[in-house]
């Protein structure tokens, strides 16, 4: 059995036709729950009654260290292959719903057997999306281990050359509409999924300049704010996790490994890993605010991929970065972070919605402690006057946050940046500094993403902008083409002064039509295409042509590249 847990401040779905002959009963209309917890869930071949207990039994650990009752049963048959028979996935469903009820759980269950289309919210706080595998298939004779290494011969005679090769390929993105940034993604060249690396991103060319450049925008503003960047390694023991409290809360979805007789884990977060940092040296009250920013891939073990594309990954870069400060300060380094997220999606011409989310009901600290870090959050809103929506009892474990939604031009919300005020995980960590009286004081730490995973981001920005990026954005800013072989030259002189001033182009001087080219670089979303003809080459002179359709006649190359400077110094809309 294999489930995707998610905490979800709303699901709406709507049974549209039936998939199997025994489908259950149901009207064809508009569900909505709201504040649940849905298990989406793929009965497997083997699972039993057994498989439904645990299953359910794990979920009903999570909902009471949520404090909630809700949970949603909703058949899922995407998160495998292994299909159990219909009769066979409909009895296990059942007898979830059933173990649900005997734990006292208000349980819902989705209609199985058929299409259904659905709309939901996650909420915002890190434990609301994980994903769960069980088993009821008895181990091989030898017990657990003998299981392991038989398991392991399977795959080794698995993937013999022929099963590699066959793995090696794309994901087929050809049935998803023409808006969807997996499709228009492909059509960029800007990355690619493979079955060899399920969930994770094939970067092309011009996807890691995408990448890069927000990336690059990212930590420009950063270091105009006085963050530091590190890095830190990817592995490490699972002791780190134990004392972040990831192993207890965190461990089914982290990637583990054993080397020698010791476990250690891919870093599904950086805050520890930043914290060992901050432990390195000794630090005085002159020396916080420290802004600690961070960029390092993470990895988390979730059923993702490419279901949602670049939404859901298991291998994603965030703008992470941790603030340590003092109390008296920190309410100040707030309000600078709620102007940096206004200022960043100003950029993007996204707005927003925020969200503050209070002490939940399995909590660290008391309760003391969490209404002094409430109040260095709702003081930080108050003095901006931002307006926002209190969602009791929905913040991390270890301290309140604010949550920002973006919405996209397709009316969509996405949460993306995250502020958390935390006075808890420091002292766990035993950080420190020395305050103006001479004494050890422990910091407050300011968790913060801005744009969040970078993919992810990508991922709307792909969608929000239709492929048509603005200049600074764009992969390929400039595209240089030839009427005609006599005008090569003249063309491969422009692409080199191109490129010496740093526009990322490209050059097109095949034999094709002027009107395939134009069409080709159109295709592309290419921002400006350069049109040089014998007119041209006579003169040193360009055509500049925009992607919606806007020419200008005349132009020095000079003047084309001072054009492209300030179009990327200013961060100006693209021409449509």
């Amino acid at each position: 059995m294999r489930i995707l847990q998610q905490h979800v401040e709303y699901i709406e779905y709507e049974p549209v036709k039936k998939e199997i002959a025994s489908a259950e009963e149901a009207e064809k209309k508009k569900v909505r729950h709201e504040d649940i917890v849905v298990l989406f869930t793929t009965v497997e071949k083997g699972d039993d009654q057994e498989t439904a207990r645990k299953a359910i039994d794990d979920a009903g650990k999570f909902l009471k260290n949520l404090g909630k009752k809700n949970v949603l049963i909703y058949p899922y048959a995407h998160l495998s292959s292994n299909l159990a028979r219909p009769e066979i996935a409909l009895s296990v469903l059942n007898q979830m719903e059933s173990r649900a009820k005997e734990l006292g759980l208000m349980v819902h269950k989705s209609p199985f057997g058929w299409n259904k289309q659905y709309a939901l919210k996650i909420k915002g706080h890190p434990l609301a999306e994980q994903s769960r595998s069980y088993s009821s298939v008895p181990a091989p004779e030898g017990g657990e281990a003998a299981g392991k290494a038989v398991k392991h011969e399977a795959q080794k005679e698995e993937l013999s050359q022929d099963a590699l090769f066959a793995r090696i390929q794309k994901s087929d993105f050809s049935t998803l509409p023409e808006t969807d940034h997996r499709i228009i993604g492909e059509r960029l060249n800007l990355f690619s999924f493979q079955e060899v690396s399920p969930g994770m991103v094939y970067w092309h060319n011009n996807g890691i300049v995408l990448f890069n450049t927000l990336k690059s925008f990212m930590r420009e503003k950063l270091a105009e704010k006085g963050y530091i960047e590190i890095s830190t390694p990817t592995l490490a023991n699972t002791a780190l996790w134990r004392v972040s409290g990831h192993s207890e809360h965190y461990k089914e979805n982290m990637f583990l490994t054993m080397l020698g007789e010791e476990e250690f884990g891919l870093k599904p977060m950086n805050c520890p890993a930043t914290f060992l940092v901050y432990r390195s040296r000794k630090w005085s009250y002159k020396d916080l605010p420290l802004k600690i920013s961070i960029f390092d891939a993470l990895f988390r073990n979730e059923l993702s991929g490419v279901a949602s594309g670049l939404f859901r990954v298991k291998m994603l870069t965030q703008d992470d970065a941790h603030i340590f400060t003092t109390k008296q300060g920190a309410q100040d380094q707030i309000v600078e972070l709620l102007a940096l997220m206004e200022e960043v999606y100003r950029v993007f011409g996204v707005t927003h919605n925020v969200r503050l989310s209070t002490m939940p009901e399995d909590h660290m600290g008391t309760a003391e402690e969490w209404a002094q870090a409430t109040s260095m959050l709702t003081g930080a809103l108050d003095s901006k006057k931002i307006k926002y929506t209190i969602y009791e009892k929905d913040g991390a474990f270890y301290g309140p946050k604010i949550d920002i939604d973006i919405k996209d031009s397709l009316g969509r919300e996405w949460q993306c940046c995250t502020i958390q005020a935390d006075m808890q995980m420091p002292k766990k960590f035993r950080l420190s500094y020395t305050g103006e009286d001479g004494k050890e004081h422990t910091p407050v730490v300011l968790h913060r993403t801005i744009i969040g995973a970078l993919e992810r981001f990508i991922g709307i920005l792909i969608e929000h902008y239709q492929g048509k990026f603005p200049v600074w954005l764009a992969p390929v800013q400039a595209r240089v083409m030839s009427i005609s072989e006599s005008s090569n030259a003249y063309a491969q002189e422009v692409y080199a002064k191109l490129r010496k001033a740093g526009v990322r182009s490209e050059i097109d001087v095949s034999d094709k039509t002027l009107e395939y080219k134009i069409r080709d670089a159109q295709l592309m979303k290419v921002p400006y295409m350069l049109v040089v003809g014998a007119k041209e080459v006579e003169n040193k002179t360009l055509a500049v042509r925009t992607r919606s359709g806007g020419q200008k006649f005349g132009v020095k190359p000079e003047e084309f590249i001072e054009k492209i400077r300030v179009e990327c110094e200013n961060k100006a809309p693209s021409p449509n």
